[in-house]
């Protein structure tokens, strides 16, 4: 092995291998269960959905048979934390309190030029003197007087290390320089920030964070990766800043509270999804310890893997605002057939886990909970809710949403039982919703795996057929429609799912005079791996048109067709359905609709 290669005497090795206990280590990361003489649990190291991880308690081995990755505890620590052998020894042998040689503690240094235990050393240093200041100077009076309103019990400061930094540009890094820690290494760390001056002549240091409560963000064994703090009054901006990203630091695989929720979770077989900080704590102080919560950023797929290998469902708990029921939405895509179930505990309107339990106590929070409906159950029942009148395009638009819904699920009978609900709430035939269903392209959601990533980039391709979908898409991508054109795109009468999304998004990043931001848009499907190379492909399309205008009319004309037809279409189903139903006030009404719609295109059809 590598230790012995460097010089490590075999008998200190074959001392920590003896106190090593592998079950407790790998299942900081995974949820083990009991399988004859091994424990399984799902791979940490690639994604799957059938558990073909397993660890050996006897010989202290662990080998994943679906991708055969296997060795020892210093094997996993080095692979699922990215340590070399040297950073894994030393972490084992604290854990198990068998000394190294004291020539032996030099570390290799990552890329950022600051090892592993001197980050770790130089974090735990600061979050001391966060935590002093909020219990013991006179500075810290309001940040101690604004936790004691917030409701944080003085216990529940020191559980979860709680600080404060008062407003200047050095109180930290005079302290820590008297640690004997150099400003180089703090700005690699990502405690100090760097200015330059206008004309470029001079930089200048300050204190990342002033003025803010911290919170200490940790890895799931407990060690500081880094810190989020808030500002004491409301209204300056941001409101929360979170240390930059960093060689051991990512946002997107990190999750506030991980470390103290880690072993409720696995026991009650359920994490409790917030949004934030004081949420996390509430939760916490209230007895329900497996709350976690992202770290102001929208959650990952890395999450979702990340919870998932520890529990087998997450109850995901949003305000029951708009923005909180988008919130929820929009985690549809991550967890459909993630193979960790996702249920939703809506709160009422402009409450948050802190405010409501204060309020109401625990007990009310209990009882929402046994409430919650299952996040795929949630959506198709939020379109179903949102009806703005009565209408058949409007019913139809409904289904329509459900469908494409419906289309993420793999699961046959979850389908045909939720086209018998949808069928009877908008009364629609369920065979004409059957029909319907395969017609709708299934959106590309989520990252493929390596396994079926030549299959995924398939699917990731320009969709046949549509041009005249697709041709307004790749002009609008390319900058080349005006305002007037932008505002005449009806994302309704768009049929991909893959060009309503675009055409979805770009509104989002239209400004009042109707152009879109273009940079603002590409930088957001950037972010989005299943996304980001189709809009690639269409944003750089070599694309030849001699009229541009006359084109984008011709396009709009035949794209407003064929939704009428469609609407049309459904009008006389329903028609057929309620003639023979002998439903003459309902038949009356499709009459009259269907003769709009004729009007309607005939009108299209007649302009120049």
């Amino acid at each position: 092995m590598a230790g012995e290669k460097r010089g490590v005497p075999p008998e200190i090795l074959q001392q920590i291998r003896d106190r090593i206990d592998i079950i407790d280590i790998i299942s900081t990361y995974v949820s083990l269960s009991k399988a004859g003489q091994n424990f399984k649990g799902l791979c940490p190291f690639h994604s799957e959905k059938t558990p073909s991880f397993s660890v050996n308690p006897v010989r202290q081995m662990f080998y994943c048979f679906g991708c055969s990755v296997g060795g020892d505890a210093f094997t996993f620590l080095m692979k699922q934390e990215g340590m070399d052998f040297m950073e894994a020894l030393r972490e084992l042998s604290q854990r198990t309190g068998v000394a190294l040689p004291e020539r032996r503690e030099s570390a290799a240094k990552p890329p950022s030029g600051l090892s592993r235990e001197r980050y770790f050393h130089v974090y735990q240093l600061a979050a001391s003197w966060y935590h002093r200041n909020l219990l013991e100077t006179p500075e810290g009076k309001v940040a101690r007087d604004y936790l004691d309103r917030r409701g944080i019990a003085r216990e529940t400061w020191n559980t979860f290390q709680l600080g404060f930094v008062p407003e200047g540009w050095n109180g930290l890094s005079k302290w820590l320089e008297q640690q004997s820690v150099k400003p180089e290494e703090l700005i690699q760390a990502g405690l100090l920030a760097r200015k330059e001056s206008e004309d470029g002549t001079r930089v200048s240091t300050y204190d990342r964070f002033r003025g803010r409560v911290m919170f200490p963000i940790t890895d799931p064994r407990g060690q500081i990766l880094g810190f989020g703090g808030r500002i004491l009054e409301d209204g300056a901006s941001p409101k929360y800043l979170n240390s930059p990203e960093t060689d051991l630091f990512f946002k997107g695989r990190s999750l506030y509270g991980m470390d103290k929720a880690r072993k409720s979770a696995t026991a009650s077989g359920r994490f409790y999804l917030v949004e934030g900080y004081f949420d996390v704590i509430a939760l916490h102080q209230n007895g329900i310890e497996n709350a976690v919560a992202p770290l102001g950023t929208a959650l990952t797929a890395d999450h979702i893997q990340i919870l998932r290998r520890l529990a087998p469902s997450v109850m995901l708990v949003f305000d029951g605002d708009a923005a909180g029921i988008g919130a929820a939405l929009r985690t549809l895509d991550l967890f459909m057939n993630s193979g960790i179930e996702a249920r939703v505990l809506l709160l009422p309107a402009g409450e948050d886990p802190d405010t409501f339990i204060r309020k109401n106590g625990v007990s009310a929070f209990r009882e929402l909970e046994r409430k919650a409906a299952t996040l795929l159950d949630f959506a198709i029942m939020s379109v179903l809710n949102k009806a703005q009148k009565d209408s058949i395009q409007d019913r139809v638009k409904r289904a329509d949403e459900i469908l494409a819904i419906l289309q993420k699920t793999k699961n046959p009978i979850e389908k045909e039982e939720y086209l018998k609900v949808v069928s009877e709430r908008l009364g629609i035939r369920p065979d004409l919703l059957s029909k319907r269903l395969p017609t709708l392209s299934r959106p590309m959601n989520a990252a493929p795996s390596a396994k079926r990533q030549e299959r995924a980039d398939t699917n990731l391709a320009i969709p046949q057929g549509k041009p005249e979908e697709r041709d307004l898409i790749v002009l609008l991508l390319q900058g080349r429609l005006g305002p007037n054109q932008i505002r005449q795109l009806d994302e309704d009468a768009f049929t991909v799912p893959l060009y309503r999304h675009i055409l979805g998004k770009a509104f989002q990043h239209t400004d009042e005079e109707g152009n879109v931001n273009l940079d603002a848009l590409h930088a957001e499907f950037s972010e989005d791996p299943a996304y980001e190379p189709v809009i690639s492909r269409l944003s750089v399309a070599e694309y030849y048109c001699d009229e541009v205008f006359v084109h984008v009319v011709g396009c709009l004309r035949v794209l407003k067709e064929k939704q009428i037809q469609r609407l049309m279409d459904e009008v006389i189903s329903q028609l057929k359905v309620a003639q023979r139903e002998g439903r003459q006030d309902l038949v009356d009404a499709l009459v009259a609709e269907s003769n709009v719609l004729r009007q309607k295109k005939s009108l299209l059809t007649a302009s120049p």
